[in-house]
This record gives C-alpha cells, sequence and structure tokens, in this order.
C-alpha cells in the first residue's frame, strides 16, 4: 500500500508531499517530492508520515494553502 508523507522544506517554508511504500517496519518515504520540486535532504521537519491516500489528503486540507497545489493534486481523480 502506498504511504504519504508531507515534509516542510528548509528555505521557503513549502509544504511537499513525498510517496512511499507501507512495511513490516513502518513506511518508506522517496528521495524527492511528487511534484520533483524538492529533494529529501532539504527536509526541515515532517508535518505528518505513513499516512495512506485518504488520511493525507485529509492532513493536507488541514495544512491549507502552504501545501503544494502539485503534490496535493495527486491525491485527487482527474476526469478527462
Amino acid at each position: 500500500m502506498d504511504a504519504y508523507t508531507l515534509k516542510k522544506k528548509k528555505d521557503t517554508g513549502e509544504l511537499h508531499l513525498f510517496k512511499g511504500k507501507m512495511t513490516q517496519e513502518g513506511c518508506t518515504s522517496g528521495n524527492i517530492s511528487i511534484c520533483k520540486m524538492m529533494k529529501k535532504e532539504e527536509n526541515e521537519k515532517n508535518i505528518f508520515a505513513c499516512k495512506n491516500e485518504g488520511e493525507a489528503r485529509k492532513e493536507c486540507a488541514r495544512n491549507g494553502r502552504d501545501v503544494c497545489g502539485v503534490c496535493v493534486s495527486n491525491l485527487y481523480t482527474t476526469y478527462e
């Protein structure tokens, strides 16, 4: 199952989503954000970690405009 982590970028304070996997030991996180605008090593702190898609959607909504729109759009279906 996919796992999501929201990280705060050191220099800008922007919040970016990282996608990983749930494991028996916890969860993993990718090395680059979903939007590809933040690297893992630019992380100041985690806002949340190891959330499934539904939980991540709710937490991102709570954090409001600081969350990267490109990252959060990955949590929603796009109909064409």
